[in-house]
């Protein structure tokens, strides 16, 4: 998500416990980073390599396409490709 994005919807406020926080901490390091390009992350440090491939967290960053990106949820994907059990069915 963009930085004017996330301030133009005020997120974070809404949000319950310290996630108000973070998000205007990702929001003033990005926007006042001296560094082209810098970027932050909110996650769980149990999930760093998902975050770092964009596949769990909340990424901020400068050059997102309209503001903000979604992820599918989890049990929509599983939804729209669902697992094939390997074992041929037996009925009866």
């Amino acid at each position: 998500a963009s930085p004017e994005y996330l301030l133009g919807t005020k997120a974070g406020k809404n949000f319950p416990g310290s996630m108000g926080p973070k998000i205007q901490a990702a929001i003033d390091f990005v926007q006042n980073s001296e560094k082209e390009g810098a970027w932050a992350a909110i996650g769980d440090l149990k999930d760093a390599g998902k975050i770092m491939s964009n596949e769990e967290g909340t990424v901020v960053r400068e050059d997102v396409e309209e503001g903000v990106v979604w992820r599918e949820s989890k049990g929509a994907a599983e939804e729209a490709n669902p697992r094939q059990s390997k074992d041929q069915h037996r009925s009866g």
